[in-house]
């Protein structure tokens, strides 16, 4: 259900309090659909811009968060409080543009960002980070890409050391498509692989170099060095980022991520935190097999990257909501750290 149409949903049905209905929703990163179940909890006064309503409270969960939407009875959005502590209101177009309190602005990075509790000093050169992880339940996360490689958690205690790069790699592009390695071969929803334009590009980039370790460094330069970085409101693709040339970390991510499946080299998706002016902020970068997996970030030119990358998730994009129940609640201690 878009956005657009649920007035009209709402406006063509009687609602009573204490009745559930399902209300089918897109998830525009699967591009599948899934259902909410929305549930009239009551009724209630609420007053906006002066102006008081009887309102119906709907209550739902979207992605494992809580939803909650006021409407009128001619089932006009109200008031909505969702993920994030964020609250929206219904306003006139006059209104809107007007700063809720005084003239300060937020930006969404910050808001979302988490603060261990002390500052981290040339973290581009942290070897190992040691942190304890408060406010959450990491188990979830354990099977996700939280446990593993670079990275081990024993009783809240993450300890995330860089991994060292190998001196040559045991074989030659492309790797050979054995059953466990297909997942990181293969084309996924938005990772084109086997678009004629990403393989173009990537066998352009690699030349008639056969050595993985060397293509990586050479397709992660390329794209560190040709992105326009800054954000778009798009979900991401490899295939839209190699022809507009734009793009956050996300955007770098799947494209590099994309090149390196065509070149050959099993690659695969992480989605977590790094830090950065004081706080740890969302971030996405890649892995490449080479022999090993050896972590890469085309958004900072790193290869292996520095110990402040906190990888919770492996896998495609859509698990990006993922992340916002770790960040709304996700309290960072500094245990210990080694640099260079």
């Amino acid at each position: 259900m878009l956005a657009a149409g649920m007035d009209y949903f709402l406006r063509s049905r009687k609602m009573t309090v204490g009745e559930s209905f399902v209300v089918p929703l897109l998830d525009p990163a699967t591009m599948s659909q899934k259902e909410a179940l929305i549930r009239v909890a009551g009724k209630e006064k609420l007053t906006l811009h002066h102006i008081d309503y009887e309102a119906y409270r709907l209550e739902t969960v979207v992605w494992g968060k809580p939803l909650i939407v006021w409407v009128d009875d001619q089932g006009v959005t109200l008031k909505e409080e969702g993920f994030m502590g964020f609250t929206l209101v219904r306003s006139s177009p006059t209104r809107a543009i007007v700063p809720a309190e005084g003239d300060e602005t937020m930006d969404l990075y910050e808001i979302t960002a988490v603060k261990p509790d002390r500052s981290l000093r040339d973290p581009t050169r942290l070897k190992l980070l040691k942190l304890k992880l408060e406010g959450i339940d990491e188990r979830p996360f354990l099977g996700l890409g939280l446990q593993g490689g670079r990275q081990r958690v024993e009783e809240k205690i993450l300890t995330v050391k860089r991994e060292p790069l190998p001196h040559a790699s045991s074989y030659s592009m492309p790797y050979p498509r054995e059953d466990w390695v297909k997942p990181f071969l293969d084309p996924e929803f938005n990772l084109e692989s086997d678009d004629p334009e990403i393989i173009k590009k990537a066998m352009e980039i690699s030349g008639a170099e056969k050595d993985p370790l060397r293509v990586a460094r050479r397709l992660l330069q390329w794209v560190y060095g040709h992105l326009d970085k800054r954000p778009v409101l798009s979900v991401p693709s490899a295939l839209e980022t190699l022809r507009t040339g734009v793009g956050d970390c996300n955007e770098h991510a799947t494209l590099l991520t994309a090149l390196l499946r065509a070149a050959g080299i099993p690659a695969r998706l992480c989605i977590g935190l790094v830090y950065s002016r004081d706080k740890f902020y969302y971030h996405a970068w890649t892995e490449a097999y080479l022999d090993d997996w050896i972590s890469m970030d085309a958004t900072l030119n790193q290869m292996p990257v520095d110990a402040t990358h906190l990888k919770f998730i492996e896998g495609t994009l859509e698990k990006q909501i993922e992340m916002v129940r770790v960040m709304e609640k996700l309290e960072l201690k500094v245990i210990a750290f080694e640099h260079d």
